[in-house]
């Protein structure tokens, strides 16, 4: 039997199968961040083998996006990069992975202090490689987007020069 090759959506069905691709994407990605972060605090740190395979994952989808996005100038649809954006989403996912080892630290070992502690130490140290990451993805995407945009403007005038 031949197998019958070409799309045989029309164009609504094709947006609207990429709607439902986009959603699903997400669904993926945050349901398997909930997931890990639940496991997390059941098991505890010593008992991340539960939670390794959903974390392999995770990190393939947030790494192919991330990439993806950026070898093709784009950043976000609302968000520049400035170092004032990066700096307040460092802030956010520093402020996040506190508050996740304060809890974790505190129902294994019950010191407040220590708990504190640690919260505040591991949550800075993540403010800073946050900040320093999305820093040099800015960078990256910036020099990428110059490029892109040399390569349609240099599109432009070939076409230009082909037609006269």
């Amino acid at each position: 039997m031949k197998k019958k090759s070409g799309n045989k959506l029309d164009e609504m069905q094709e947006q609207k199968l990429l709607k439902i691709e986009h959603n699903a994407c997400w669904l993926a990605f945050w349901g398997l961040l909930t997931v890990c972060v639940v496991q997390a605090f059941i098991y505890g740190r010593e008992d991340y083998k539960y939670i390794t395979g959903e974390w392999l994952v995770f990190m393939c989808i947030a790494l192919y996006i991330v990439i993806d996005c950026v070898r093709n100038g784009i950043w976000d649809r609302k968000l520049a990069p400035t170092p004032a954006v990066n700096g307040w989403a460092s802030l956010i996912g520093g402020v996040a992975v506190a508050v996740f080892n304060f809890v974790i630290s505190y129902k294994q070992y019950g010191a407040l202090a220590g708990a504190v502690a640690t919260g505040v130490f591991l949550g800075t140290v993540a403010a800073g490689i946050c900040f320093l990451g999305l820093t040099g993805m800015s960078y990256i995407y910036k020099k990428r987007l110059k490029k892109l945009e040399n390569e349609g403007v240099d599109e432009d005038e070939e076409n230009e020069n082909n037609e006269t």
